[in-house]
């Protein structure tokens, strides 16, 4: 880097250095929002050829670069470098913009099987609770689904090329701190036809979750399926019908938390909040770990440093797009046999 740059912002000399790569300001920001571009200090590219005898400037870089960004000062002598991801099968950089996935990806690939089911439509995975479907500033799901799934095959979008770049989605969401089953969408004519599957109430959803107490059960208003008996919720939310299904499965009375019950619930419809609302409301029992609803007693505030205790635990549908059934069901979470302290094996929805 010539002395004659000093003080001048990144952005501006990209612009003045190679302006056929960088033509405007608003092309060099983004590529260093994008994280393209890496700087070697003049003082770490001596040492590292010094005492590597002669490497490459290509591996200098990898060992000592910095990742730029808008603050970065530069001195005189420092090298500016361009980056880029290599291919892996997951969707390329043209469509990513970003070179890096997002900082949280690693939360994301330490669950239990993160990707549970992908074709060329559509794919099913598995969020980590404390993780937004769709948020801010990379910090979501949405972030995250181009660089662990893969893109759809060519045969597949030969009569759409442009569905090809299409970044994948999420066709509904689940609250922050609830994890499981996602249904994501791969191109335009996917997300349509799946929303549409979920206006029309044709998929499936199961959650497990665990309250504090047992829930009494209302024999005169219930139904069977599968064999099991499920008490019926139906009780308005904002003004809307709103019906959940739910079982005991397991109580337990804890040497820590007191008597926690295991419970399957069956949403027949997708209000906001609806199964936590629920169980608050009509049931009196909250989940544990919602700080939202679950009165702010004692034990309720001494659980809520846990995570809720809430996970879609399968998802159930026709596909959309070549009418096979699609049933992906995800054990339960480590985390819920630890809380009521019993072995995971032992627990059967």
């Amino acid at each position: 880097m010539s002395q004659e740059y000093k003080d001048e912002s990144l952005h501006r000399i990209l612009c003045t250095m190679d302006p056929d790569t960088f033509p405007s300001a608003s092309q060099s920001r983004k590529a260093i929002e994008h994280g393209r571009l890496v700087v070697l200090r003049a003082d770490d590219y001596c040492l590292s050829t010094s005492t590597s005898g002669g490497s490459t400037l290509d591996s200098t870089i990898s060992n000592v670069g910095i990742i730029a960004d808008s603050s970065i000062t530069l001195h005189d002598g420092d090298v500016i470098a361009i980056r880029s991801r290599l291919d892996n099968g997951s969707y390329p950089q043209s469509c990513t913009k970003y070179v890096d996935p997002p900082t949280n990806i690693g939360d994301f690939l330490a669950v239990e099987n993160p990707v549970l089911f992908e074709d060329d439509h559509i794919a099913i995975v598995n969020k980590p609770g404390m993780l937004d479907c769709i948020g801010e500033k990379r910090n979501d799901l949405q972030s995250i689904l181009p660089f662990v799934l893969r893109p759809p095959d060519n045969k597949t979008t030969k009569n759409n090329p442009s569905s090809q770049y299409y970044i994948p989605r999420p066709v509904h969401r689940l609250d922050r701190k609830t994890s499981g089953c996602v249904l994501v969408a791969k191109s335009k004519n996917a997300m349509r036809q799946f929303s549409h599957l979920f206006a029309s109430r044709q998929v499936l959803k199961s959650y497990c979750c665990i309250t504090f107490g047992m829930p009494s059960f209302d024999k005169n208003n219930s139904t069977t399926i599968d064999g099991e008996k499920y008490s019926i919720i139906d009780y308005p939310i904002d003004g809307k019908d709103a019906v959940t299904l739910w079982r005991v499965v397991q109580t337990v009375t804890t040497k820590k938390y007191g008597k926690l019950s295991l419970l399957h619930c069956l949403p027949k419809t997708g209000r906001n909040h609806q199964i936590r609302r629920h169980l608050s409301y009509c049931l009196k029992t909250s989940i544990v770990g919602d700080n939202k609803y679950d009165g702010g007693g004692d034990m309720a505030k001494k659980t809520r440093e846990l995570g809720m205790f809430l996970c879609s635990n399968r998802i159930e549908f026709v596909h959309a797009i070549d009418n096979s059934n699609v049933s992906v069901e995800i054990p339960i979470p480590h985390k819920f046999s630890a809380l009521l302290e019993v072995n995971r094996i032992d627990l059967v929805i």
